[in-house]
């Protein structure tokens, strides 16, 4: 791991939003690790303001338990998921199957939509999570592309030149799955040179 060269404004940064903001969050804007944030504000002698952000997190915690998964709480509080974790022993919260079950399914709904759109955009996806809705459309464009044809990533139109041999069966399947065949025209020189 390399080492962190902390500079002027990345300690003034540590020292003004320490005492107020998470450990996470402080990490995210300055672009390191939360371990690294910790052993800096530790060498400097920073301290949270325990009190007042602890009864914070707590009111929050008790208020949204019902309705927010822990890193859900964790943000909202704006302390660690294990601050959460400890708060929630603490005060003897507990959550009933169907409960957990709904947040863990409305968690998953979320994460596949913000998957689903990342692919919309062609962006590439932040987690593991299979989110393909349409498996057959999929298979087929590999194939279409296999066999000569030119498919844009993220969008439903496929191309094909003047000398590919063109797969009727397959254009009316894709027809029928949502494709958009096109004629593929190359721009003139001209064209681009005018245009850049």
């Amino acid at each position: 791991m390399s080492k962190i060269h902390w500079t002027e404004e990345m300690i003034c940064f540590l020292k003004e939003r320490f005492p107020d903001e998470s450990n996470a969050s402080i990490a995210e804007s300055l672009g390191i690790c939360r371990r690294c944030v910790a052993v800096k504000a530790r060498e400097l002698g920073l301290e949270k303001n325990t009190l007042q952000n602890r009864s914070d997190a707590v009111r929050i915690i008790i208020e949204n338990y019902e309705e927010k998964s822990y890193p859900e709480l964790a943000r909202l509080a704006n302390v660690s998921k294990r601050t959460v974790q400890r708060i929630v022993a603490e005060l003897g919260l507990e959550r009933n199957r169907e409960d957990a079950s709904r947040l863990i399914s409305r968690r998953r709904t979320e994460l596949i939509q913000r998957e689903r759109r990342r692919i919309c955009f062609g962006l590439p996806p932040i987690s593991n999570m299979k989110v393909v809705s349409n498996v057959h459309r999929i298979n087929l464009k590999h194939r279409l592309k296999k066999a000569g044809y030119t498919v844009v990533q993220g969008s439903n139109v496929v191309f094909y030149t003047a000398e590919l041999k063109r797969s009727p069966v397959r254009e009316s399947n894709g027809i029928r799955l949502g494709l958009d065949f096109r004629p593929y025209i190359e721009t003139e020189p001209e064209f681009i040179t005018q245009v850049i």
